[in-house]
């Protein structure tokens, strides 16, 4: 089969539907068993959208704004958008109405598409406020009590209306996009500031999916599970590079119907975060917690048969027989039902956003499920270097990928040593800029070079290693720097640490805010007999608190004094998406969560620095959990 051609995003989609006509090049589910729909009516559908929206007034160089879950319209919006000639402005849906209003406003949308009724009244809200939106289109019917929106739905049944036909139209004005239009301006999630527009062109994406085509051979036979955000650029430049191979895309109906989707779908590739990784990984353990320990042994055999063979594997080696042997049987046993867990047939799992700790990495490795890192921002379309098959070594992002060119600018070095210096890229993946942000566009450039902010090293292979932030850099009052990504890394994959957020800036010395894996600490409480009602009187027992400490000591055991974690508060519930405290590719924003817990921070402070004596490494973690 002859792969299509494309030099820009729109093309990527005409030519895609015509080199493929696959019958499922979508796969949606809506309170029933997953349906296919066809890339010609995929095709149908985006056109008719694109005429309804031109026949409203949208012309090429308008701004349309997309607020909305991952779902098939949000796929058609986009394509029908791009194929117009207009700039697509993702927004989270989780986002709240002064969020929305900055985005609209700040971008000049003239449209806006919305997905349920709960987006809709949010736009509603604001659009007063909002002199450049005139028109609203809602996915979902609408409310009896609104109004002011079309039905998405609605406009493109009109629009394929016998004897019309937009398909032609539609692709005649997708070939006049040109390489070097905006494509799309892209809100960051802020973690620790305002967000900011990053504008990305048509062929900074296109040349992103180009480089990584050769890392990941994909075709017709393959199914991508698009549960990320779209609105993120690492799952919508995924979902172009699965259209683009022919992939067929499946979206989930719910997060929480999330498993059984995959059971359904049974996906061979899908992009995640570490945090839902852990999520699986602790379903795992919570079944093996609760079978007979005849089981449980059986899991730990194989467990550690698995550590000990996937080395060989993603080193291309060649095991000894004895260790085949075992692993054919562990495999079977064991491993063979953890991937039925996410439907079977799993050949990539794609991951990025944070860092990946080793255990999880080894872990899935070694349940016959790859997981491949890869490291990128939203200024670079995503993807800067990403490891792959036959190319992969843990503890890393990968290699840079084709075309891109990184090197390690200044080096920023704390009392204590190197911490890294910071990486710079250049190439066709690299942002122009950012919209309206002339000052922050100076700053972010060094002589062509886009300055990622990130601190990094490279080997003598070309692996790149992400070793700290630069701006999360803080000093403390003792004039000691400290880089908070280090320590909070530390705790990646805890047993008994869900969440952390380490502080000290200004600070005499470094504290941090802790969510506890509770299902662990509940269990360990009963098992010592501890009694208790509420989550906030298993966190104020003496001994859960003194656990908690040892587990803290232990796992900081190395850092250098000034890094030390001297003061902890266990909180009763963990940072969510939905209170604003975790960004959609749960990263924890900094400034939100310290001002929301302002008060336990100051109360922190007034205690006396702990000054504990770092433990052995034998007491760090009970094998067993």
């Amino acid at each position: 089969m002859t792969r299509p051609t494309f030099s820009t995003l729109a093309e990527l989609f005409i030519n895609s539907v015509e080199a493929y006509r696959k019958p499922d090049a979508f796969l949606v589910k809506s309170g029933a068993p997953y349906q296919p729909v066809s890339s010609q009516d995929a095709l149908r559908q985006a056109a008719a959208l694109a005429a309804g929206l031109e026949h409203m007034g949208l012309v090429r160089g308008d701004r349309l704004a997309l607020v909305s879950e991952n779902r098939l319209e949000w796929a058609l919006t986009d394509y029908a958008a791009l194929g117009l000639g207009a700039v697509v402005v993702p927004v989270y849906p989780t986002l709240l109405e002064p969020d929305i209003e900055f985005i609209l406003a700040d971008s000049e949308s003239k449209a806006v598409v919305v997905s349920t009724n709960t987006q809709l009244q949010k736009v509603l809200s604001v659009r007063p406020k909002l002199p450049s939106l005139k028109l609203i289109l809602s996915m979902d019917p609408l409310g009896s009590s609104l109004v002011g929106a079309y039905d998405w739905h609605r406009v493109v049944r009109e629009e394929l209306s016998p004897p019309a036909d937009p398909v032609p139209a539609f692709q005649e004005n997708a070939r006049r996009a040109r390489p070097e239009d905006v494509a799309t301006i892209l809100y960051t999630s802020g973690t620790v500031g305002e967000p900011k527009g990053v504008i990305l062109t048509h062929s900074n994406i296109v040349s992103n999916v180009r480089a990584c085509e050769p890392r990941f051979s994909l075709g017709t036979q393959d199914v991508g599970f698009s549960f990320l955000p779209l609105s993120h650029i690492f799952e919508r430049m995924l979902d172009y590079f699965y259209f683009s191979r022919g992939v067929s895309v499946a979206y989930p109906e719910t997060m929480e119907a999330m498993p059984q989707d995959l059971l359904q779908v049974r996906p061979t590739i899908m992009a995640v975060v570490p945090r839902v990784l852990e999520r699986i990984k602790d379903r795992v353990m919570e079944a093996v917690s609760q079978a007979a320990p005849a089981r449980q042994k059986l899991f730990w055999w194989a467990h550690d048969v698995a550590r000990q063979y996937f080395p060989f594997k993603i080193e291309n080696r060649e095991p000894p027989f004895s260790l085949r042997l075992k692993h054919a049987v562990a495999d079977k046993l064991i491993c063979a039902k953890v991937r039925a867990r996410m439907g079977g047939r799993i050949r990539y799992l794609i991951s990025g956003a944070a860092p990946l700790s080793r255990d999880l990495a080894e872990f899935f490795h070694g349940m016959g499920l790859p997981v491949y890192e890869g490291y990128g921002l939203t200024e670079t379309s995503p993807v800067i270097a990403v490891n792959y098959p036959g190319h992969i070594k843990l503890g890393t992002v990968g290699t840079v990928i084709s075309g891109v060119e990184v090197k390690l600018g200044e080096e920023y070095v704390d009392e204590e040593g190197h911490a890294g210096r910071e990486i710079l890229v250049r190439g066709p993946n690299v942002t122009p800029g950012y919209y309206h942000a002339e000052a922050m566009n100076r700053e972010a450039f060094v002589e062509g070079w886009f300055r990622t902010g990130d601190l990094g090293a490279l080997d003598a292979d070309g692996y790149l290693s992400i070793t700290g932030r630069k701006k999360h850099l803080f000093k403390t009052s003792g004039g000691k720097y400290v880089s908070p990504d280090k320590i909070e890394n530390l705790f990646q994959g805890h047993p008994y640490v869900m969440q952390i957020l380490v502080i000290g800036n200004a600070r005499r010395f470094v504290s941090a805010l802790i969510v506890p894996h509770y299902s662990r600490l509940e269990a360990h409480a009963r098992s010592l007999g501890i009694a208790f009602e509420t989550r906030q009187e298993l966190l104020g027992h003496p001994r859960i608190h003194a656990l908690m400490e040892e587990q803290i000591e232990a796992a900081t055991r190395w850092l250098a004094p000034h890094e030390k974690v001297r003061q902890f508060t266990l909180l009763p519930r963990e940072f969510t998406i939905d209170t604003g405290e975790l960004t959609p590719t749960h990263k924890i924003k900094r400034r939100v969560v310290e001002e929301r817990y302002r008060d336990t921070i100051e109360e922190m402070y007034r205690r006396p620095p702990k000054n504990w004596t770092p433990q052995p490494p034998a007491k760090s973690i009970p094998r067993s959990r």
